[in-house]
């Protein structure tokens, strides 16, 4: 392990997790970093880091790739390019298409699965696809270890749920047989328009087995409408297209009851999202 000073920051780059996990003990402040895209764009000069850097890139435990026959699991400082080459024909269609839409080659070459769901402040392109795919994350840090399900580490608007010390160490992503998987994001990440719809399906012949979608507005809010997923499941395909405006119109009520401060240019953005979806559903029969 080494101790880096560069101007008034200082850079910790250990070799192995057990002298990571007792730094950060001892250094909670410290801000981790593998490819250190999101934290660099986002922090500006490296004045403001707070003094105290863990470049989690030498660690070797947290930048591999395995996988069981129920699932893969990926260190939190694997590149996303290594991501595609090594899963594109195992991992989920849909989380592909997500981590495809990562900037260019440059950035997914050194952007990481881990950063991108850990991003404090933002939810990127990842995030609704993972939270989908009931996914989860072993945290760990020195002298203890846990499991938790994506969808309880980043609750409302607050940043991961990571205690003084912890770091995410695996993303667990189960192997489930999904016969629709949609992605699609539109404008440009870290605006206000940012927009991501994801959308899976199982189906037992012609009848919605399983349903499950995302919308990520601006970059922040996450949007689950399980009522309307509960009215779907079980539906024969394909669907009328009364019974898709009728689809609509709830989920309308829905945003408009949980989410009161959106405005109607993200609520129709999401119905549009929908109705789509579920033309491609009807489509896929």
């Amino acid at each position: 392990m080494s101790v880096e000073k560069q101007g008034h920051t200082k850079v910790f780059s250990p070799t192995n997790l057990q002298d990571l996990l007792s730094y950060y003990r001892d250094h909670p402040k410290a801000v981790p970093f593998a490819g250190g895209t999101y934290l660099f764009l986002r922090k500006g000069p490296r004045e403001r880091f707070g003094g105290e850097l863990i470049d989690l890139g030498h660690v070797s435990e947290l930048s591999q790739i395995s996988r069981t026959e129920r699932y893969m699991e990926i260190g939190p400082a694997v590149s996303i390019s290594k991501i595609i080459n090594t899963g594109r024909h195992v991992m989920p269609r849909a989380l592909f298409a997500a981590l495809k839409a990562i900037g260019n080659t440059a950035v997914r070459n050194h952007a990481t699965l881990g950063g991108n769901i850990c991003a404090r402040n933002h939810r990127l392109s990842t995030y609704p696809v993972l939270l989908l795919l009931d996914v989860r994350l072993e945290l760990r840090r020195a002298g203890e270890t846990r499991w938790i399900n994506l969808n309880r580490f980043i609750t409302g608007d607050e940043g991961p749920v990571l205690g003084p010390g912890e770091l995410v160490t695996r993303i667990r992503i189960p192997f489930m047989d999904w016969d629709v998987e949609e992605f699609r994001q539109q404008e440009r990440l870290f605006t206000p328009e940012h927009f991501i719809f994801c959308g899976i399906v199982s189906k037992q012949k012609d009848v919605i087995s399983d349903l499950r979608t995302s919308f990520c507005i601006g970059n922040r809010r996450i949007i689950r409408t399980r009522i309307m997923e509960a009215e779907l499941i079980g539906r024969k395909l394909p669907i009328p297209p009364a019974d898709r405006l009728e689809m609509g119109r709830m989920l309308q009520q829905q945003i408009e009851r949980n989410h009161p401060e959106m405005d109607n240019f993200h609520i129709h953005r999401i119905r549009r999202s929908l109705n789509w979806f579920l033309q491609i559903l009807n489509d896929s029969e």
